[in-house]
C-alpha cells in the first residue's frame, strides 16, 4: 500500500468513532441520546479507533506526521459529518459508518502488510 492510501485509510477510520459518538448524544436530528452500555461502547470504539489510526499513520509517515494526520482527520471529518447530519441525518450516519469501517479495514491491512514486511 502507498503512503497516501494508508493516510486516507487512517483518516477515514475516524468516521466510525465519530458516527458512534453522534449516536450517543441527545439531539433532535442525531438520535435519542443513548445511555449506559451504548455510551460506554461509543467511548471504547473511539479509543480503539484512535489507537488504530495513530499506529497506522505513524507507521506510514512517522510519529509527528501520524499524530498530526489523526488530529486533522478528527477535526475535518467531524466538521463535515456535523454538516452532513444537519441536512441528511440518516444518510450521513449510514455513510459515516460505512466509510469508517472501510478506513479501519484499510488500517488493519496496512499494519498487517507492514508486520509481514518486518517478519520476512
Amino acid at each position: 500500500m502507498t503512503e497516501e492510501l494508508i493516510g486516507a485509510s487512517a483518516a477515514l477510520a475516524s468516521l466510525l468513532a465519530l458516527a458512534q459518538g453522534a449516536q450517543a448524544v441527545s439531539t433532535r436530528a442525531w438520535g435519542d441520546g443513548v445511555r449506559g452500555a451504548a455510551r460506554v461502547r461509543a467511548g471504547a470504539v473511539a479509543l480503539a479507533t484512535l489507537v488504530l489510526q495513530t499506529a497506522t499513520a505513524a507507521t506510514a509517515a512517522g510519529p509527528a506526521a501520524g499524530v498530526a494526520l489523526v488530529l486533522a482527520a478528527w477535526m475535518g471529518l467531524g466538521w463535515l459529518l456535523v454538516l452532513g447530519m444537519n441536512q441528511w441525518p440518516a444518510a450521513a450516519q449510514r455513510w459515516a459508518v460505512r466509510l469508517g469501517v472501510l478506513g479501519c479495514v484499510g488500517c488493519a491491512v496496512a499494519l498487517g502488510s507492514f508486520g509481514w514486511r518486518l517478519m520476512g
